[in-house]
Formats: structure tokens, sequence, C-alpha cells
């Protein structure tokens, strides 16, 4: 008997789905695949390998995070009674009780940084090596290979028991996960902020120091992003060498702030300089300065008269951005 067209019709359909479901793959390319199936398969292919490649690099980059959180977590117990402990260290050639532990894990130790009420709270390293600005940039702690790095002193400074250089310039990444230096970021154009974190407290290996910060500033790094060509290299600001040096390192960081701080500087200060990456353009950095208590001084800060800097000099966007 013949069958109707409609018969007809669904009985090829109903034998081309069992075919299908007897070979059919939803990811395999297999004989007798159509042209659209066989476009549809690679573009699947593709996305599923892309997929599998995103989950492993974040998977990686969590694992990262978790280990270097754990270290640095792990370091702060070890010296949770590091305050404590430093507050005696008057100064003089004898290390801390803390400092012989870190050294003890890294001999590379040279003290530890932190900003009450924030994620720094972290050791501090220095190689004296040529390559000691790279070294610990991918290094954690305990030498393992680890993104976050660690925070690390200019390896041109000098800081022992009997001479420490005018300018600590300590390096650090901008974390996502606002590790490391991750949170100066909120420092920016934040009177708030500042006001509720207007110090820094630097604990060498013999002594602790705490630092008022009086300028902060968002600083291109290369020549082509300014239309002079000058950069403000407060990097190399280590030591200076006379009253003039010293004052063009003061004034130059004093036209950038963005925030007038209403803490005061005279010639002969010490300064702790905090530099990480911005995310303003590439490359760029955000630079926070501090300058050392000096004796006899109250360590408090008087923020009432802080006020966000309505001039400010900031980056040339229009140079930067190419407009």
């Amino acid at each position: 008997m013949a069958m109707s067209k409609s018969a007809q019709a669904a009985y090829k359909k109903a034998v081309k789905a069992k075919k299908k479901k007897k070979r059919g793959h939803w990811l395999l390319i297999q004989k007798g695949d159509s042209f659209k199936e066989i476009v549809s398969k690679i573009i699947t292919q593709i996305a599923c390998v892309v997929l599998a490649g995103c989950i492993l690099i974040l998977g990686n980059e969590a694992r990262l995070m978790l280990a270097n959180f754990r270290l640095n977590s792990s370091l702060q117990t070890i010296v949770k009674d590091f305050s404590t402990v430093v507050s005696d260290a008057v100064g003089g050639d004898k290390l801390t009780p803390a400092a012989e532990k870190l050294l003890q894990l890294n001999p590379d130790t040279v003290g530890w940084v932190v900003i009450d009420g924030t994620n720094v709270n972290l050791p501090v390293v220095q190689r004296k090596t040529p390559d000691g600005n790279e070294y610990y940039l991918t290094r954690s702690f305990d030498g393992s290979s680890n993104k976050a790095g660690t925070i690390f002193l200019d390896y041109r400074a000098t800081l022992n028991a009997k001479e420490r250089s005018e300018n600590l310039v300590l390096y650090g990444h901008n974390q996502r996960d606002k590790s490391m230096f991750g949170d100066l970021a909120q420092y920016k154009h934040n009177i708030e902020f500042y006001k509720a974190h207007p110090t820094v407290t630097f604990c060498s290996n013999y002594r602790t120091d705490v630092y008022k910060i009086f300028a902060m500033f968002v600083t291109p790094v290369e020549p082509y992003q300014t239309s002079d060509g000058f950069i403000f290299d407060y990097h190399n600001y280590i030591n200076f060498d006379d009253n003039s040096d010293y004052d063009t390192f003061y004034n130059l960081a004093m036209e950038r702030t963005q925030i007038i701080t209403g803490v005061d500087i005279k010639y002969g200060d010490e300064f702790l300089t905090l530099s990480t990456c911005s995310n303003e353009f590439e490359p760029s950095r955000f630079v926070v300065i501090a300058r050392k208590v000096r004796k006899g001084e109250d360590a408090s800060v008087d923020t009432s008269a802080a006020y966000v800097n309505p001039n400010a000099k900031e980056p040339e966007w229009d140079v930067i951005y190419g407009r």
C-alpha cells in the first residue's frame, strides 16, 4: 500500500532522527554530518577549548592568590606580637625578635610595612643585586613562583643597623583582590580614606618608625607619555645630595599630590615611598609618599585641615590617549 505524502515525510524524518541518534555526537564530527553540523561542531569545539583554558587560568590564579594569602597570614601569625615587640626597640644593632624569625625564613628580609585597617600588613625584602628590582616581582616571600610577588625595597637603598637611605622606596603589585599594595588605590582623591589612614608604619629589622603621608598621585612612566618628555623619577630620589635636590623632590611631589594633607616637611626629613601599578593607563604608577615622624614629635596626624587638591598636576591625558 502506497503511503501518503505526509506519512512519507514522517517516515523520512523518523529514519533521519534514528540515524542521527545512532551516530550523532554533539561535539565530535562524524560521517554523515551535514556542512552546517560540521561548522557548528567546530565552533563548539573551539568554544570548549577556550572555556577550558579560561577555567585553568582562573583556577591557577585563584590557587596562587590563596597560596599567597595563606603564606602572608602565617607570617602575620609569626609576628602577631610584632608591634609589641618592636615598640621597645630604640634602634641600635640588635635585631628585633620578630626580625630574627623572619630572617630565618628568608635572609633577604629587611622589615615589615603596615597601614592599619588595610591589607598592607606585609613583610619587606631586598635583593642587593642588579636584578633586585625584578626578582621579587614574581616570587613569594618563601621563594616560590607567584604573580603576586613580595613587597621589596629598591636594591640601591641602604638599610641596616648603622645606616639607612633618606628615601626608602618600596614596590608592590596592585592586586585585584586588594592584597599586596592593592589597597593603596583607595587613597585616590579619597579624602575620607586618607583621614582614616594618614600614617604608614615601617618596622626595619632593628627599629620601628611611623611615617606621615603627605603626597599621593598617579604618574606616567615613559617620556613619550608627556608633551615635554619629563617624568618625575621619584624612585631615583633615594639619597639627597643637597638642599636643592631635596627641594626638587618635595616640590614635584606637592605639585602632583591629589590631597593636601597639611603635613609639614623640612630639609633633613626622611621619607618612605610606596609605589604600585595604576590602572588609568599602561604603564602608570600610583605613588604614596610619607615622611618619618621626627624625634620627639607626636605620631598622630591632625587631618581636619586636609582637602582634595583642585590644582593637582594630572597626567597629560590628551598625550596619553592620543587626542
